[in-house]
C-alpha cells in the first residue's frame, strides 16, 4: 500500500511538471540533432578485400594449405599496419597524417574461417577513403612480395566510393539525447518538488504540523 501510495505521488510530481519535462526532451533532441548534423563531420568507410593463398605445388588445394593461408592472414594484418605499408601509401598521396594517425584510420580484419582479410579505411572525404583503400591494398600487394618472396596475395574487390556516411548516426543520437533528456527533466521536477517547502494542501498541513484544519480560503479570479 506504501508503494503504491508513493507511485500515485511520483506520477502527481511528474504531471505537475510536465511542460517543463516536455520542454526539456525537446531540447535536448535539438541541441543534439544540430551538434550531429552541423557540428560533427560524416565519416565514410570505403573496403576493398583480398584474399591469401598459400601456393602449392600439387593440383589439390589440401586442408593443411587452407590453415596455413588462415595464419599468413593474421601475419598480414601486422604488415598492413606496418610503416613500410602505410608511410608510403601517406608519401603517395601527400597525406597530412602521421603513422599514428593513419594506424587509426585503417583497420585490417580477417573474415572469420577464411582467408579474407579486409581493408577498411575511414575519411571524411569518401573518394579518398577509396583511394587509400585501394593503394594501400596494392602497395601491400608489392611489400609482401618483397618481404615473403612469394606472390600469394590476390585482390578480390576496389574499394569504391561510399555513398552514405557511417557516422554520426542522427537518428540514434537524438532518440539516446531523448531518453536523456526525459530523465534528467524528471529528476529538476523531483528536486524542484523536494525543495519546495511551502504546504499546498490541508492533508500536508496535518500529517507535518499535526494541527486540524478550521477552514480554507479559495482562490478567487479577478473580473
Amino acid at each position: 500500500m506504501e508503494q503504491e501510495l508513493e507511485l500515485i505521488e511520483l506520477w502527481q510530481i511528474v504531471s505537475k511538471r510536465w511542460k517543463m519535462i516536455i520542454l526539456v526532451t525537446l531540447l535536448a533532441a535539438l541541441i543534439c540533432a544540430a551538434v550531429s548534423l552541423f557540428l560533427i563531420k560524416p565519416q565514410y568507410v570505403a573496403s576493398s578485400t583480398l584474399m591469401v593463398m598459400k601456393p602449392v605445388e600439387a593440383e589439390q588445394i589440401l586442408y593443411q594449405d587452407i590453415q596455413v593461408s588462415r595464419q599468413l592472414a593474421d601475419t598480414y594484418q601486422v604488415v598492413v599496419h606496418s610503416r613500410r605499408v602505410l608511410d608510403k601509401v601517406t608519401r603517395s598521396l601527400n597525406l597530412p597524417y602521421t603513422h599514428e594517425q593513419m594506424q587509426e584510420k585503417v583497420k585490417v580484419s580477417s573474415v572469420q574461417d577464411t582467408e579474407i582479410i579486409t581493408i577498411d579505411v575511414t575519411d571524411t572525404d569518401p573518394y579518398l577513403a577509396a583511394r587509400m583503400s585501394n593503394l594501400i591494398a596494392q602497395t601491400f600487394m608489392q611489400e609482401i612480395t618483397e618481404i615473403m618472396n612469394i606472390d600469394n596475395v590476390s585482390l578480390i574487390d576496389e574499394a569504391a566510393v561510399p555513398d552514405n556516411p557511417v557516422s554520426p548516426r542522427v537518428g540514434l543520437n537524438i532518440a539516446v539525447a531523448m531518453v536523456l533528456g526525459f530523465m534528467v527533466a524528471v529528476g529538476l521536477a523531483l528536486l524542484q518538488h523536494y525543495l519546495d517547502q511551502t504546504l499546498k494542501t490541508t492533508e500536508e498541513v496535518e500529517n507535518l504540523l499535526g494541527l486540524t484544519v478550521l477552514g480554507t480560503i479559495p482562490m478567487m479570479e479577478d473580473n
